[in-house]
């Protein structure tokens, strides 16, 4: 957090002053109620908890010290929507991603958290979508039409083989670039995989590719890590364990970050995570009105405390 005019937080200097003054009134045993008659005077002094005889100078310190941070025009870095953002979802639909130890199964599970990160999108990103099992296919270029890409994913249907470079490079290919053959806005490829390569390119080849664009590549491994000495690595091929170091790799290298979802729940928090950084960009913005309602807020509170603790006997 920055502040617009900083000089004036030297304000705040008052407040330590402030509080001398009223500990110097409290010695010097100024009372808090007022005594109409003198005979009954010995029920003003009735003891109460010491906080709750301090807690509207607390208060009204407080409200000051807020109303002087609101002069100061403090400015905070939040996330703001970037419509510039241009998001390509890869995802693999090899035959294996029918098996159920992610359920109620990979293709399933896989389709239903890919649709929810499309929905978390801010409306003005553009989302583009590309499938690859033996070979890729741009399913929908990018657009900012989000029910198309979702209602897209829904009609995916499995293959064989598995083409995870393939499934790169047709992302890649999908952004709009300039002259430089650098894409025209903050670009991204969430691709998602539950296997290792088998046709096409080595996806390490492809790697470079986007670093050189500037494309960041997260990637995410689906399904249960397992041993080779574990019986069922075999059903079907090796199919039951992910590339988890070639999608690393390819994560860490374009300064993207790598998710192992061997559960829904695990796919769920990896979309999720992923959702708070696509699409959006840090955006500097003041925030002086908040602290000056929360001074407002905490005078009135102050105002109120003191009144229901004035006693007249």
């Amino acid at each position: 957090m920055g502040f617009q005019f900083p000089l004036l937080l030297l304000g705040l200097l008052l407040i330590p002053l402030l509080v001398w003054v009223y500990w110097r009134r409290v010695q010097s045993g100024h009372a808090s109620a007022h005594v109409l008659y003198p005979n009954l005077a010995q029920f003003a002094g009735i003891a109460e908890p010491r906080w709750k005889r301090h807690l509207s100078a607390l208060l009204y310190g407080l409200a000051l010290a807020l109303a002087i941070l609101a002069l100061a025009r403090p400015q905070a870095t939040i996330p703001a929507p970037d419509n510039l953002a241009g998001v390509m979802l890869a995802i693999d639909i090899s035959r294996s991603m029918r098996a159920q130890d992610v359920e109620p199964d990979r293709f399933t599970a896989a389709k239903k958290e890919a649709q929810n990160f499309v929905r978390d999108l801010p409306d003005g990103a553009k989302v583009g979508l590309v499938s690859f099992a033996g070979y890729a296919t741009l399913e929908v270029e990018l657009t900012t039409d989000h029910q198309r890409i979702i209602d897209q994913i829904e009609l995916l249907e499995m293959a064989r083989g598995t083409a995870i470079g393939e499934g790169l490079q047709e992302s890649l290919k999908a952004f709009p670039v300039d002259e430089n053959n650098k894409p025209l806005g903050p670009s991204t490829v969430v691709l998602l995989s539950d296997g290792r390569t088998n046709r096409g390119i080595d996806p390490l080849e492809v790697t470079p590719i986007a670093k050189q664009m500037g494309v960041t590549v997260h990637t995410i491994g689906l399904g249960r890590r397992v041993h080779n000495n574990e019986p069922d690595l075999l059903w079907g091929g090796f199919w039951m364990q992910f590339d988890e170091e070639t999608l690393r790799s390819i994560a860490e290298s374009t300064g993207g970050q790598y998710y192992a979802a061997e559960s829904a729940e695990a796919l769920r928090q990896a979309y999720r995570s992923l959702g708070r950084v696509v699409g959006w960009k840090p955006q500097r913005t003041e925030v002086s009105s908040m602290f000056g309602l929360a001074a407002g807020l905490v005078l009135a509170s102050s105002l109120l405390v003191a009144g229901f603790r004035r006693r007249v006997i």
